[in-house]
């Protein structure tokens, strides 16, 4: 059921209703957000103007490639000079927008789509200004060129996130221009320090600026995309939940000295001794639900179906189908907690013995899963009580239901794309989506861009890149998504 308008008066002429719901659109402030004088030309409401999707692809391949440049690598994070240019872009188009600076040079950018709706929850749209190191060594182009070759835009953040928040933006200022009145509000937010946990990020406006998303219902964000299937089917991938990070720095002591009197005990054979027994670890298999639908989604059809019916029950009693199903590094997360060895640190010449050794692990927990628990395993597995475990990261992940307004307007998405198929799934890796759960909104790891695996092995990789025409169709999913979302597409 669509919500009333915010400002329907009885008995007031049409035309002046028009007028107010335009003043409201322009001048109505959210607390926190300043209000610049707008400098773009304003659609006229209910007459949306026409959009000429060559010009906005150009338009947004020109802001993915600028942000790119920016070089946002996290440590140290330096996201304000790409905050600022959101801003500005979002300014320009009459769209009110911030800038915050947790940290000397990190930036979060925050600007709202005023709809017309009353009592209706906002729509967040969620991206991440940060990126991770890329060794320009190992790439075709610099990974901070954001040079635009062959089709695609090249850099690090095009896919992972700034690619997707151009989208977003993009999406957002197609509807202003269309002038498109929805009946919800739209809030855009791209954050920094997403890839060191967040905590100048998205966890520091939440406990900053909690008046920003007092109305916020539903949040968009990374974490899922359209994936092509044979036969030219498509699947929408929508992440309603995430493993769990817990980073852990372990730590071994022992007896210092000359090399070529080596001690039959050292630090750094104490801890390759402890690496090796976490290595040789086989975790337990469990299937979370979602996993279990996307699994089931996706079988082939025969007796390969039946398997994926029930795939906990197959996995511990199949011996060679658990073998085969493990034996993917990518299925295998998905049912297990895994831990990747990271950072070795010991000595610092060939003729002296350390006193001291450490190792960084990342762990990725199954939701359900606890911190507490996963680490009495470990030390219960290495079996060495000289072996020191310092935490340096980790969080409780939630879930999203399957079942929401949200998720009812991305399976009318995806029916107007050739009948595509939408089904919920985890994500191995982490995202910012659990601070927003935690405070009760419904949040999907969803940017409905056409992705393949070739593309998602660049994310964190070398050559990361996302194709123009992809952006394109990004835009244009996202404007019609909104419209769904808004109460205004019929």
């Amino acid at each position: 059921m669509r919500s009333k308008p915010k400002l329907a008066l009885a008995g007031v002429f049409p035309v002046l209703r028009l007028m107010l719901a335009l003043a409201a659109l322009i001048f109505t402030v959210q607390p926190g957000l300043s209000l610049a004088a707008p400098k773009g030309p304003l659609a006229t409401p209910g007459k949306p103007a026409s959009i000429d999707w060559d010009q906005v692809t150009k338009e947004a391949t020109d802001l993915l490639s600028q942000s790119i440049r920016i070089n946002t690598v996290n440590p140290p994070g330096d996201e304000l000079p790409a905050a600022r240019l959101l801003r500005e872009k979002f300014l320009a188009n009459g769209i009110p927008a911030t800038v915050f600076e947790p940290a000397p040079g990190r930036g979060i950018v925050a600007a709202r789509l005023h709809g017309i709706g009353r009592h209706t929850k906002a729509i967040v749209l969620l991206s991440h200004l940060d990126v991770v190191p890329a060794d320009p060594s190992q790439w075709s182009v610099p990974p901070f060129s954001g040079a635009v070759r062959d089709g695609y835009i090249w850099g690090r953040g095009a896919l992972d996130d700034k690619g997707p928040g151009v989208v977003e933006a993009m999406a957002m200022l197609v509807v202003k221009r269309m002038g498109i009145l929805l009946d919800r509000d739209v809030l855009f937010l791209a954050t920094g320090d997403e890839e060191d946990g967040g905590k100048l990020g998205a966890g520091w406006v939440l406990k900053q600026r909690p008046d920003l998303f007092s109305d916020a219902g539903y949040l968009l964000n990374e974490g899922g995309s359209i994936v092509p299937l044979p036969h030219g089917r498509k699947l929408y991938a929508v992440s309603v939940t995430e493993k769990s990070p817990l980073w852990l720095k372990l730590t071994t002591t022992g007896p210092a000295g000359h090399a070529a009197v080596p001690p039959r005990e050292t630090a750094i054979k104490r801890l390759l001794r402890a690496l090796r027994k976490i290595a040789a670890y086989r975790w337990p298999i469990r299937v979370v639900d979602p996993v279990q639908q996307y699994f089931r989604t996706l079988a082939p059809p025969g007796r390969a179906a039946r398997r994926y019916a029930n795939l906990a029950l197959e996995l511990r009693d199949d011996r060679a189908f658990r073998e085969q199903f493990l034996a993917s590094p990518s299925r295998a997360a998905q049912v297990q907690d895994t831990v990747a060895i990271t950072v070795l640190a010991a000595g610092s010449t060939p003729n002296v013995i350390s006193p001291a050794a450490s190792a960084e692990l990342d762990c990725r927990l199954l939701p359900g899963e606890g911190g507490e628990a996963f680490l009495a395993t470990l030390r219960r597995v290495i079996s060495d009580p000289g072996v020191k475990f310092d935490v340096l990261l980790n969080f409780t992940s939630r879930s999203s239901p399957t079942r929401s307004y949200l998720m009812n307007a991305i399976k009318r998405l995806a029916r107007r794309d050739h009948d595509a198929t939408v089904v919920p799934t985890m994500i191995a890796g982490f995202t910012d989506s659990h601070y927003f759960r935690d405070r009760g909104i419904v949040a999907y790891g969803f940017i409905p861009l056409e992705l393949t695996s070739a593309d998602l092995k660049t994310v964190h990789g070398v050559n990361e890149r996302l194709s123009v025409d992809t952006l394109r169709g990004g835009i244009q999913h996202m404007v019609e998504l909104l419209r769904i979302l808004g109460g205004r597409y019929q």
